[in-house]
């Protein structure tokens, strides 16, 4: 199973991190890895989170638009798959 990368700016809201990674695990993706930048204005930030599906019916279209359902996000990036660089 190959690892993708979302790139997920959102409004950064009391439990939006806790929201957005709870959408991420329920639909069935192990989170590999999390990188959180908040912006300037402090109400907004952006969010890397590398993701591997926990099995192969898993995909990243189908995870994409429940994330989109949320209040705070504002855009989302999906880049799949990341090919292992050690080929």
């Amino acid at each position: 199973m190959v690892n993708a990368r979302l790139r997920i700016d959102f409004a950064n809201n009391e439990g939006a991190l806790l929201r957005i990674l709870g959408v991420v695990e329920r639909r069935g993706f192990m989170i590999k890895s999390v990188a959180m930048n908040e912006h300037a204005d402090g109400s907004s930030a952006s969010l890397i989170v590398e993701v591997q599906p926990r099995s192969d019916a898993r995909r990243l279209d189908v995870l994409v638009p429940f994330l989109q359902r949320l209040v705070e996000v504002r855009s989302i990036n999906a880049f799949e798959p990341m090919q292992d660089q050690a080929a």
